[in-house]
């Protein structure tokens, strides 16, 4: 599927021209031990974000995604939990094209008054993309995946991996995303009442789907998920 996808210009003006959505992330109830496993106990208290939106349509995808999200005072936190028939993944190197193949992925604005802007992903097999961008015209990906996040992730397959002819249930994915990985644009500041720009995606490749889908929690089908302007809000409380 190309980064590219092309959508429906109607909807564009529609949809760009309404108020973001917003989401809430909150401080964690407690530990969370990145495994890949949904276990803690702090996820519990954490509501999830279900409504996903075909790009393109403003549809619900085939499958279902749930994403929360907390913080510390050292990491933003991320658990993703897919229903998938068919779990693939392409790629077994890091910062290669997951996107390629079934993969979830959360992009940060922290700014509006700059550019700049962050793009992590995580595949089934726990191969991690993770990408800081000046801005969206400034080259393509592969001069801005040589930054480091120091992400740490875990994944779990609930099925066989890359086994077309079984039916899986799905898979899991966690990670923690250091606050000190956007301190070129936060600084030391807490993230305590701030307002990021925020996007969850989620790509899909079951066979079972006529053609692979693209899905957003931002109402907002542009042609290109790295029109970051278009995310909706992600507050820290």
């Amino acid at each position: 599927m190309s980064r590219h996808l092309h959508l429906w210009p109607a909807l564009v003006c529609l949809v760009a021209a309404s108020a973001p959505m917003q989401f809430v992330c909150r401080e964690a109830a407690g530990p969370i031990v990145v495994d890949g496993k949904a276990d803690d106990a702090a996820w519990d208290a954490v509501e999830p974000i279900t409504e996903y939106f075909l790009t393109g349509s403003l549809a619900p995808p085939t499958e279902t995604t749930s994403l929360k999200t907390c913080y510390d005072d050292k990491s933003v936190y991320f658990l993703y939990e897919c229903s998938d028939k068919d779990v693939f993944a392409l790629h077994d190197e890091r910062d290669t094209a997951l996107w390629e193949s079934d993969v979830v992925e959360v992009f940060f604005w922290p700014d509006e008054e700059r550019p700049i802007y962050y793009e992590f992903e995580i595949a089934p097999n726990n191969v991690v993309f993770d990408a800081r961008y000046v801005n969206t015209g400034s080259g393509h990906w592969r001069r801005w995946c040589q930054w480091d996040s120091g992400i740490r992730s875990a994944a779990t397959v609930h099925g066989t991996l890359n086994d077309w002819r079984d039916r899986d249930e799905g898979f899991t994915v966690e990670f923690a995303i250091p606050i000190a990985a956007f301190a070129d644009v936060n600084g030391d500041k807490p993230l305590k009442g701030q307002t990021w720009r925020f996007a969850g995606v989620r790509f899909n490749y079951s066979t079972d789907l006529k053609s692979p889908e693209g899905a957003v929690t931002s109402q907002d089908p542009r042609s290109d998920l790295h029109q970051y302007r278009g995310f909706a809000q992600l507050m820290f409380e």
